[in-house]
This record gives C-alpha cells, sequence and structure tokens, in this order.
C-alpha cells in the first residue's frame, strides 16, 4: 500500500513541488520534519489551486501520522480572518489530495515575524475546519523548525 506522500505526489504537477518553505523574508526549517514528505507551493504552476483563488501559501505532507499541513506565510503582523480564510482555504485542498481512505490529522499552521497580543488572542479563537472537525491554528515564528506547530511536540 502506498501511504499519503505516494498518494498526493501521484496527484500533483511537479511543478508544484518544492524543497523548502520559504517566503520573501519569512520561512521555517524542515531540518526536524518528518519523512517522507512532500511540500505543494501553492502559488507555483500546476498547483491544484488556481492563480485567483483564496489559497495559502503551501502544504506540507508526511507520512507519520498521515500528516497534512496547510501553511500561510505572513513576514508582518498578520490579518488573522485573512489568513484563517487561506488556511481553510488550504485544508480543502488537503482534503481533495488526500485519500479518503486514510484518517489524516490536520494543522493548519500561520508563520509570522510578529504576533500582536491583540493578534493573538484573535488566532486562539479561530478554527479550520477539515472532514467536519475544527482544527485550532497553530502559530509559530519566522525561521523556527516546522515541528514546532504539530500539536502535542
Amino acid at each position: 500500500m502506498n501511504g499519503l506522500v505516494d498518494a498526493v505526489r501521484a496527484k500533483l504537477n511537479p511543478s508544484c513541488i518544492v524543497d523548502s518553505i520559504v517566503k520573501g523574508r519569512c520561512g521555517v526549517s524542515l531540518a526536524d520534519a518528518p519523512r517522507p514528505h512532500v511540500i505543494v507551493d501553492l502559488d507555483e504552476a500546476g498547483s491544484p489551486l488556481g492563480p485567483t483563488q483564496t489559497k495559502c501559501d503551501f502544504l506540507f505532507f508526511a507520512d507519520l501520522n498521515n500528516l497534512a499541513m496547510p501553511i500561510e506565510i505572513k513576514d508582518s503582523v498578520p490579518n488573522v480572518v485573512q489568513a484563517t480564510r487561506q488556511l481553510q482555504a488550504g485544508a480543502r485542498a488537503a482534503d481533495r489530495l488526500a485519500p479518503r481512505d486514510l484518517d489524516i490529522v490536520l494543522q493548519p499552521v500561520l508563520v509570522s515575524k510578529s504576533m500582536r497580543r491583540k493578534q493573538g488572542f484573535e488566532l486562539r479563537k479561530q478554527r479550520v475546519q477539515f472532514r467536519r472537525r475544527p482544527k485550532r491554528i497553530q502559530r509559530v515564528s519566522c525561521e523556527t523548525q516546522l515541528t514546532a506547530a504539530i500539536e502535542g511536540s
């Protein structure tokens, strides 16, 4: 049986598969990221979402725990409502790419250089729906390891 990564990779145009999660001057480290994994840049040509559709920046899939992570990167103080909409669009894309027979662990991630206290409170209230389950958004700072965003780590 193929794992999540193989199943997702088979549905993708290779031009949108990337090796890093960086946008502008902000990104996350993949040093301890679970392997095997595949990273989808939703802004690249061949992305499963069209150029005018609302979307997050990246989707990260790993075989470990059937993990799917929509990731939105902001190199300034984020607009939490807008970022939540973008992560929700990423969750819908992950749902279409992931096989329905797998129990997927979704973890939406907001990466930003800074977060004001007001935005932090607002972020804690936000949820992304995935397969009828609400998921809390994890926020990490730029240059942090991606594994810091996995709940329970």
